[in-house]
């Protein structure tokens, strides 16, 4: 008997990060080009991506429409990449698809179109596609999983693309400047067709002005063509357009930045509209904005003691989590730490200063993950109080035990450990976080 379709997707990770749409080209043909019936929405960027993705997902909801959400990495089981209505798709439908890719993949590097075998994130991006299709959506919405230019998800046609921030992250693969990574993330911007941008940074911005000019593309910058304010109460904000107006907006997702992503997607949504022929109406932006989920951002867990997690995984993610824990206030929290190889940790971990109590470092389950002992080192030249557990589970105890009953846990620096931490927290058997 073949190995079981789920242990056959874990066992691609040995294939690591594959730029470029050959390969997902190939495979997709082999499936009968599933993207060709599909109206898709693609939602690069450094920061936000995820965010702004989720909520356009619930949004489009709201409306009545049929949507999908293909988002990365998942947390504890792959099936959270792929959403469809709203709703996470069934273990046993993952596996049809992914036996259907596996099937194309193998034909495809059998007749030569396919010169290496396909990686993880390819083959899952293949299988969305597939769920998507069969699915009937009206829109899918995709979350470019590493830069834009050639990412897998890439091989589709966007009606409309987004660029939400542009930060310094992945520099080993996407540039080591802004206008570097600019320039790929600018890659999923189509011909003719509007790309919103929420890029505050003149020299990424002229970036993609520049690849929008090439293009024949419209720029929509959000913060030109949007208000956003706070109503009387402080708790509501409004976000007002030339296409409408949209009062008294409470985001389900804490954070004061969720609220730019929000401006954002609400600019994505009516250009989306408008390619679409549908009415976006205040009511149903009001409802999906206030039932949007996105775990593992600034998440909180009721436990003893309680526990936030984050997977805030470079410097601006964790300034936007430090702007979070200053408004909050209360007993500075104990951080559970773990980094990826190649992340700027102390870049993450300066924000924090003065923040949190005590420092645990630990190491994600996954094979990009750094070692404890040169991350705890960067923690104690930066002046934090810092001791190095490498198993993530005698981690979280220690940090439990540090907090005690007056402050709380805080795991950040990884979604990875982010993943890790809901597994443990879950109990069952669960395939874990993929750093891919």
């Amino acid at each position: 008997m073949e190995d079981d379709s789920i242990r056959w997707l874990y066992g691609l990770q040995q294939f690591g990060i594959k730029l470029g749409l050959r390969g997902i080209h190939a495979i997709l043909e082999r499936l009968g080009s599933p993207e060709a019936s599909l109206s898709t929405v693609l939602v690069g960027g450094t920061n936000g991506k995820g965010s702004v993705a989720a909520m356009l997902d619930a949004m489009l909801g709201a409306h009545g429409l049929r949507s999908g959400l293909y988002s990365s990495p998942h947390l504890v089981r792959p099936t959270e990449r792929i959403r469809a209505g709203g709703r996470d798709v069934r273990e046993e439908d993952l596996r049809r698809w992914l036996d259907a890719v596996r099937s194309a993949s193998r034909q495809a590097v059998a007749d030569g179109s396919l010169e290496a075998h396909p990686s993880f994130f390819e083959v899952l991006t293949a299988a969305a596609l597939l769920a998507f299709r069969e699915a009937a959506l009206d829109v899918a919405v995709l979350e470019v999983g590493l830069g834009g230019r050639l990412d897998a998800t890439n091989a589709v046609e966007p009606r409309v693309s987004c660029v939400v921030t542009v930060d310094l992250d992945h520099t080993d693969r996407l540039g080591a400047t802004l206008r570097e990574i600019a320039i790929e993330k600018a890659g999923i911007i189509r011909r003719g067709r509007p790309v919103v941008s929420g890029v505050v940074q003149t020299e990424a911005l002229d970036a993609i002005r520049g690849r929008c000019l090439d293009e024949g593309a419209l720029l929509v910058e959000a913060r030109k063509v949007a208000s956003l304010s706070e109503e009387d109460d402080g708790e509501a904000f409004r976000v007002r357009t030339a296409r409408g107006s949209h009062d008294g907006l409470r985001l389900a997702l804490p954070g004061r930045h969720q609220r730019e992503n929000a401006r954002v997607a609400i600019v994505v949504l009516e250009e989306i509209g408008a390619a679409l022929g549908f009415r976006v109406a205040p009511a149903a932006v009001r409802d999906g904005l206030a039932a949007v989920r996105w775990p593992g951002r600034l998440q909180w867990v009721a436990s003893d003691p309680p526990m936030l997690l984050d997977g805030a995984h470079n410097p601006a993610g964790a300034r936007t989590l430090a702007e979070y824990l200053r408004g909050r206030g209360g007993p500075a929290p104990v951080l559970v730490f773990g980094a990826s190889v190649g992340k700027d940790a102390a870049g993450i971990l300066e924000p924090l200063l003065g923040l949190v109590a005590r420092v645990i470092v630990t190491r994600p389950p996954v094979e990009r993950a750094s070692d404890p002992a040169p991350l705890a080192g960067i923690a104690a030249r930066l002046g934090l109080p810092v001791e190095a557990v490498p198993e993530p589970a005698a981690a979280l105890a220690r940090a439990r035990d540090l907090a005690g009953t007056g402050a709380f846990v805080l795991v950040a620096g990884s979604l990875y450990l982010v993943g890790a931490v809901l597994s443990l927290l879950e109990g069952g058997d669960a395939p874990g976080p993929v750093s891919l």
